[in-house]
């Protein structure tokens, strides 16, 4: 029991010592937290950990964003491929009817339409990657607004644990301010919840506007 007690303060330290300043003034100090018995900390396993699990999502909406990016990169590589080739198109074209040559102008003309379709079949492309950024961002603001709301439930429940062992210092936080700070950061994670899950839903779209062009243009040869 002593090991477990001694491995939950441990965790307590590790997890909040980097945020120890806080991102509000009246984080708890672990001064005061070391004043109350270890049996007690305890009871704050779950907002402790709740703010690592926030910590561990907000990393993975990064991951997602880099990605995103990598996407978009690749799509406007597409993009100018094809603006070239429409290029080459249309040059092909004005040579034909340079030199009078109608067989030569026919065949330039079908090169010229598939790559138009293929240009916006990929500026398409573009555009579901473009929203997939948008929406890798607002998850990230949505991961962020998570671990600024952990913090506070974490605080609160710090404070709320002081006061209920009358601990020392315990009179140094006023519990109602700490309830006004999460239910501000509630409000906060709701707002920036629904952002990401509409910015989410632009890019289901997106993908489904591609998608619909790209099948169209990639028919199975008759067998």
């Amino acid at each position: 029991m002593k090991n477990r007690v001694a491995v939950l303060v441990l965790m307590v330290a590790l997890i909040a010592g980097p945020a120890q300043a806080g991102l509000f003034k009246d984080s708890v100090d672990l001064a005061d937290l070391g004043q109350v018995d270890a049996e007690a900390l305890q009871s704050l396993q779950e907002t402790e950990f709740g703010v690592f699990l926030a910590q561990v999502r907000l990393g993975a909406a990064k991951s997602a964003e880099r990605r995103a990016g990598g996407g978009i990169k690749a799509a406007k590589r597409i993009v100018d491929a094809e603006e070239l080739d429409l290029k080459a198109a249309t040059a092909e074209i004005k040579a034909a009817e340079a030199n009078e040559d109608a067989q030569r102008r026919e065949e330039g003309a079908v090169v010229l339409a598939g790559g138009r379709e293929d240009l916006r079949t990929a500026k398409l492309l573009l555009a579901w990657q473009d929203q997939e950024k948008q929406a890798a961002q607002a998850w990230v603001g949505m991961a962020k607004t998570g671990v600024d709301l952990a913090e506070a439930r974490r605080d609160l429940a710090r404070v709320q644990l002081l006061h209920q062992e009358n601990a020392p210092g315990a009179d140094k936080y006023a519990p109602a301010e700490f309830e006004k700070i999460v239910t501000k950061r509630e409000k906060e994670y709701g707002k920036a919840g629904r952002k990401s899950e509409t910015e989410a839903g632009k890019a289901a779209k997106a993908k489904a506007a591609w998608e619909k062009v790209a099948k169209n243009e990639f028919v199975p040869d008759a067998e």
